[in-house]
């Protein structure tokens, strides 16, 4: 091999010097759970991210050139990068479809040392709903103001904020475990198809995606832990972003 052109080393010294995502995880301890109309299902213990990707955990994965990165793309599509509609660095990642979410959570596990991935309907809802059951991460009932979702728009209280918010704000919403977030804000995305909740791998195949959680624009009743949704995987817009959980030990 030549020498290494200028070009080469600048883009070599850049990415000795990306800071990796700093996940805050959350253990959600295994054991039996209800599960949508009151059944019963059971998983091990894995950690979830108390929030979602926000503006600056993405943007490492860009200025480390990991989007333009084949490796992460196997069995995915690839867009063309689009701006998150709200660019402050602590408000979630909006604006990314769910090829790009795997394509990050791929990235970022090859820089950990451990697989971090997007999560199951199974986790995501074990998550908001306790081992109970319950209907919002705090409890049966919705609260006013306890999350960020359109209030105004059902009648349900005074708030309808019009936007996403920097993570972490509402920390009446937080989960049994501390997770916040889960209830309003962003969609978030789940590894499994909608009409094939048993089928989590990566294809072109198109077959929509789950979503779950509601988001800013979502009435309350849409926010509610049992709720499913779903999008085609290469949908994207400011209602929708992401968050990663990981089934390895974590330090």
């Amino acid at each position: 091999m030549g020498p290494k052109t200028t070009a080469e080393a600048a883009a070599q010294a850049q990415q000795r010097t990306i800071l990796l995502p700093d996940i805050d995880w959350v253990e959600i301890p295994g054991g039996e759970f209800v599960y949508q109309d009151r059944g019963r299902r059971s998983l091990r213990t894995f950690h979830m991210a108390r929030y979602p990707v926000t503006n600056f955990q993405y943007q490492t994965f860009m200025n480390a050139g990991g989007y333009w990165d084949e490796r992460w793309w196997a069995a995915l599509v690839r867009p063309e990068p689009e701006r998150s509609h709200w660019r402050q660095a602590n408000r979630p990642r909006t604006n990314v479809d769910w090829y790009e979410a795997v394509a990050f959570s791929r990235w970022l596990s090859a820089k950990l040392g451990y697989e971090v991935r997007l999560p199951t309907e199974e986790e995501w809802e074990r998550a908001a709903r306790g081992h109970d059951g319950r209907e919002y991460p705090w409890g049966e009932d919705y609260q006013t103001g306890y999350a960020n979702t359109d209030e105004k728009g059902a009648k349900a209280g005074d708030w309808s904020l019009g936007q996403t918010i920097a993570v972490g704000v509402y920390l009446h919403e937080a989960s049994t475990e501390g997770v916040l977030d889960l209830a309003g804000n962003v969609w978030e995305w789940c590894v499994n198809k909608y009409k094939r909740p048993d089928q989590i791998a990566a294809d072109t195949s198109g077959d929509s995606r789950v979503l779950r959680g509601g988001a800013w624009l979502s009435l309350p009743d849409l926010a509610r832990g049992s709720q499913r949704y779903w999008y085609l995987p290469d949908y994207r817009d400011y209602l929708i972003g992401f968050r990663l959980v990981s089934s390895a030990p974590i330090a």
